[in-house]
């Protein structure tokens, strides 16, 4: 490797140049070194490197009725990042009918799953499954000793009836967002937020930006990056409607009365 440089490069480099030399062969050394590492099975990599990232546990905790993009979103993102076991859970267990009749599974049993490290409850009109008790006590049990507690769309409610989110603030569908303060959480618009080791995301679609952000939170920004690189989620809408703040005032008010009492973020989802 000298002698090329030394062919390539003038003899009469002075001191600062050969000192810039030898970085290069030093930086060439080490991306060489890195890339080769990565070639690597996981435990062979992880002695290179002399560190091993611990698995992450990540739950979604679904349900009937549910809304597939909430989960089928982030999951999306999350199945891709390194080192992370991505598990689902339903209050029966087995298969699961979502809305309009996406069959989705099989599934854990919520009351089987001892502990995880970060537990994702997503969102749907009806979220009369969850609302039961014995399942809100098992989402407040399994979000106690998580590292992260984590919900999409009214998912948010599900994790306020279940008492993790007093005094918290929360994303929600828009339409629903204020129902949050019944159970002593506080709505928050913005499309991600974040309190502590609670994070949440908007309305469905929100569930993609989501996924990254806790993804960037698991794994850094770079792997996070990787993922939405290889997933091309560049969105680039044909219409600017996607929140009442940006929706023509004519489809703002068409929706409102399709959503009863949405205009104020108190819709009523199905308990």
């Amino acid at each position: 490797m000298p002698e090329i440089f030394d062919e390539t490069f003038p003899k009469e480099l002075t001191e600062t140049g050969s000192a810039r030399r030898r970085m290069m062969l030093m930086g060439g050394s080490a991306i060489a070194a890195t890339a080769a590492t990565r070639l690597l099975p996981e435990s062979a990599r992880a002695a290179v490197l002399g560190t091993a990232e611990k698995p992450i546990d990540f739950l979604f905790a679904i349900y009937p009725n549910g809304t597939l993009l909430d989960f089928a979103g982030p999951n999306e993102i999350l199945s891709r990042i390194p080192n992370t076991n991505v598990r689902f859970a339903s209050p029966e267990g087995g298969l699961v009918t979502l809305e309009k009749g996406v069959v989705f599974g099989p599934t854990e049993k919520l009351s089987d799953i001892d502990k995880v490290d970060v537990i994702c409850v997503p969102g749907a009109l009806n979220l009369s499954a969850m609302m039961k008790p014995e399942i809100l006590g098992h989402v407040r049990r399994l979000s106690e000793t998580a590292r992260y507690v984590t919900s999409v769309c009214t998912g948010s409610i599900i994790l306020a009836a279940s008492g993790v989110l007093k005094g918290r603030r929360s994303a929600c569908h828009w339409a629903f967002l204020n129902v949050l303060k019944d159970y002593g959480a506080i709505p928050d618009p913005a499309r991600i937020v974040k309190d502590g080791r609670f994070m949440s995301g908007g309305g469905v679609t929100a569930g993609i930006d989501f996924g990254l952000a806790i993804a960037a939170e698991l794994r850094g920004a770079q792997a996070a990056q990787e993922v939405q690189l290889l997933v091309q989620y560049d969105p680039q809408p044909p219409f600017h409607a996607g929140n009442p703040a940006e929706a023509p005032p004519a489809i703002r008010d068409v929706v409102y009365k399709k959503l009863p009492g949405s205009q104020n973020g108190l819709m009523r989802p199905v308990l």
